[in-house]
């Protein structure tokens, strides 16, 4: 729980520095400047999750098995391995990239803005890919130090350089502004993958002592098992970005086939995607630091056939990201045009917020979920389970060229949480045709909900209070969710939700 605890910190902390970064950008570029960016952005992730063809998780999952059977030099030539495959595949993709990079923009796109931004963000590939790699060592050894290290110089050099660029930019075209955002990008991972390898450097001298056991498996042998493990978990992943990817795509594209113009599409799609989701996404820094230490911890567990021990980890992990994200769904919930106000200066995509955060608690759970299952050695589950929920999503979305303008994006947003639902659904099921979790009902779930009545009956009220007293929607803000926070964990601990142990064991 230590490595997750330092995780969550660092993770909060890129969060926070995300947001500001994001708080100042939408009041430069606005959303039709996001939703620009956004538009890029999927493609970006669609070609490092082909360079890293799944081995980052990989590399966790071996490397964890090897250390804990002492044959680190086998640890060492996986990590050796996969940061060749990696670093030729990159190359490969950034020349890709780069020589169709006007193809994208002209005829998938359908915008000439996004050629130029498509270019400034290559070099991203390369690093970024290498990075993941350098990440999955660490998290196979279950040290999270040098991960929370590098993401937090990556994000603060990514902020530093987007915001001289952007403030340079600012008299000149939206494109030239976003061209500023892609740059720090790039800059900012080059940057954090620096900081992983002298990290590693300094680690590496320290690493192969006390190793007992000196054989060490054929080269071919472990690329046979790393792309085994990695290619069904790449496709997993290239069906989340390319969900994200026909999202930018078909979003735009279908709203205006029901009415809006084409700068209004491009708002509203920044709105949801460069706004809503990113208020949507940030508790999944608890489901990002658990997984860090799930996957490992399963592996581990389930190398020694102790369902005993997979049944823990699995129900911890579960009860604190319901815990965590049940309460943020509900904060999100009950004020969104306050909060898309605070931070967007947009109160008017409180509406989608509003709709998301109904099925966001879906969201963490699915990734949990989606940890166990790859812990178990079920990549291959959750590319199903990925696919299946995607299907029932572009459907809904399609669906909606028979909708009032209105409602219509209304329910493309409802689409999004539906896929949560119906993925964390079938990755529960698969979880149990493997290991029977057993899930304490009343522990994890009623205890919570019960929690969250209080959080109901306190936030509006003491929001109104604090705005009445200090005319601030940043203090009425910090008032009213602190004070209901308090509550609500103090249900769960007096209840025996959260005990001594709990805190514990998250202590640094």
């Amino acid at each position: 729980m230590k490595g997750a605890f330092i995780l969550m910190i660092a993770g909060f902390f890129n969060r926070i520095l995300g947001f500001a970064l994001r708080l100042i950008l939408v009041r430069i570029i606005g959303d039709e400047g996001l939703g620009l960016f956004q538009m890029v952005f999927p493609i970006f992730i669609t070609f490092s999750i082909l360079t890293t063809m799944g081995l980052p998780v990989a590399v966790a999952k071996f490397v964890s098995s090897e250390v804990s059977q002492q044959r680190k030099k086998n640890a060492l030539k996986i990590l050796k391995i996969s940061l060749v495959i990696v670093f030729i595949s990159s190359l490969v993709s950034i020349s890709i990239f780069l020589i169709k990079a006007e193809f994208i923009a002209l005829n998938l796109l359908k915008d000439e803005r996004t050629h130029l931004i498509l270019l400034t963000i290559a070099p991203a590939l390369l690093f970024v890919s290498l990075s993941s790699v350098l990440r999955g060592f660490f998290q196979g050894l279950r040290v999270m130090t040098p991960i929370a290290f590098s993401q937090v110089i990556e994000q603060l050099v990514r902020m530093g350089v987007t915001l001289a660029l952007v403030y340079k930019l600012m008299s000149s075209t939206l494109r030239d502004q976003i061209l500023g955002v892609s740059i720090g990008v790039s800059v900012g991972e080059g940057f954090g993958l620096l900081a992983l390898i002298l990290i590693f450097v300094y680690y590496f001298s320290s690493f192969g002592s006390g190793d007992s056991k000196d054989k060490t498996e054929s080269t071919f042998s472990l690329i046979k098992k790393l792309f085994k493990f990695g290619i069904p978990i790449t496709i997993g992943k290239l069906v989340a970005s390319l969900m994200y990817t026909l999202e930018a795509i078909t979003i735009p594209s279908i709203l205006q086939r029901v009415g809006y113009t084409v700068s209004e599409a491009t708002s509203l799609y920044g709105q949801l995607s460069g706004m809503v989701l990113q208020l949507i996404y940030l508790p999944t820094i608890i489901t990002i630091a658990l997984n860090s230490n799930l996957v490992p911890a399963i592996s581990e567990s389930l190398a020694v056939n102790n369902k005993r021990a997979i049944k823990k980890h699995s129900q911890e992990a579960l009860r604190l990201t319901f815990y965590l994200g049940f309460l943020s769904s509900l904060i999100l919930f009950l004020l969104p045009r306050e909060i898309c106000d605070l931070f967007f200066n947009y109160p008017e995509a409180g509406t989608i917020l509003r709709t998301l955060s109904i099925l966001a608690i879906f969201l963490y759970i699915s990734q949990i979920f989606a940890a166990i299952l790859q812990g178990l050695g079920k990549p291959n589950s959750v590319v199903r389970n990925s696919v299946i929920g995607l299907i029932i999503e572009l459907g809904i979305i399609y669906s909606v060229v028979y909708l009032p303008a209105y409602l219509a994006f209304i329910v493309i947003s409802l689409a999004i949480g539906i896929r949560y639902t119906v993925i964390a659904i079938l990755n529960y099921l698969s979880i149990n045709k493997e290991v029977k979790l057993a899930l304490p009902i009343t522990h994890i779930f009623i205890k919570p909900i019960l929690a969250g009545l209080l959080v109901i009956l306190i936030l509006p009220q003491s929001y109104q209070i604090s705005f009445h007293i200090f005319s601030s929607n940043l203090i009425s803000l910090v008032i009213s969710t602190s004070l209901s926070s308090l509550f609500y964990f103090a249900f769960l601990f007096i209840s025996g939700g959260i005990s001594i142990d709990d805190l514990k064991r998250i202590k640094p």
